[in-house]
């Protein structure tokens, strides 16, 4: 191997080493701003799994893992977030159908012990088809309450997606790679009018939760996650 080759390769070992080294950890910066890892990429520290199985840690990934019985395998964060920046990189595949909740409970009348919460929607969007209230649920959408903006810009399957959440006071933002998609008051009687008519409406107080988990859905389908991280905010609006 000549010299050149020699020194390309080792300029790919490094930037892989270097990008390895990265991934689910905190720069000294963000640590000063206040961020925290959810996820550390080598084990279930600060997790707990909602049933028995449905999620594996490998190669510095959460992955859900495929449901034999075909019922919903979730996991949530053992802490509960008020006001919060929370930012995640998600993989979808063909069929993908999952998302991220926040401000989860298991308190609703009827359904305790049940964890439910507002839901940041991860699909496959080409393949993955509702019978109804598509435009609701599709990718980076307040699922079955309000739509993702039509523009946003989804990377291809198997790519990583870059996914963020603002929840400060009663203002609520969803992002997709860089730019806001969603964005909703969730103290207006317009809010409480899209509840009544979506799959929440019998829930007493939905979406009015100051404090809660936040759950990563296991429906059966593959989806992987990488550098969960969050920061309080305290400036609330």
């Amino acid at each position: 191997m000549n010299r050149l080759k020699m020194m390309v390769l080792l300029f790919v070992l490094l930037m892989y080493k270097v990008q390895a080294q990265t991934e689910n950890e905190l720069t000294a910066q963000e640590k000063a701003n206040g961020w925290q890892l959810v996820f550390d990429g080598k084990s279930f520290a600060g997790l707990q799994k909602l049933a028995d199985g449905g999620w594996v840690v490998k190669d510095g990934l959460l992955m859900a893992t495929p449901i034999p019985h075909g019922k919903q395998m979730d996991i949530i964060t053992t802490a509960s977030f008020d006001n919060f920046e929370l930012t995640f990189e998600f993989r979808a595949a063909k069929n993908t159908n999952s998302g991220v909740k926040y401000l989860v409970t298991n308190t609703f009348p009827g359904k305790k012990g049940t964890y439910l919460g507002l839901e940041y929607q991860i699909l496959d969007d080409l393949h993955y088809q509702y019978p109804e209230r598509g435009e609701l649920r599709s990718v980076a959408s307040l699922y079955d309450l309000i739509p993702a903006d039509p523009k946003k810009e989804v990377k291809a399957l198997g790519e990583w997606n870059t996914a963020k959440i603002i929840v400060n006071g009663r203002h609520i933002s969803h992002w997709l790679n860089g730019k806001k998609v969603v964005a909703y008051d969730r103290s207006t009687p317009a809010f409480a009018q899209l509840i009544q008519a979506s799959k929440y409406k019998d829930l007493q107080n939905f979406g009015k939760a100051e404090k809660g988990h936040l759950l990563f859905q296991n429906e059966g389908t593959p989806v992987d996650f990488r550098n969960i991280k969050i920061r309080p905010l305290t400036n609330v609006k």
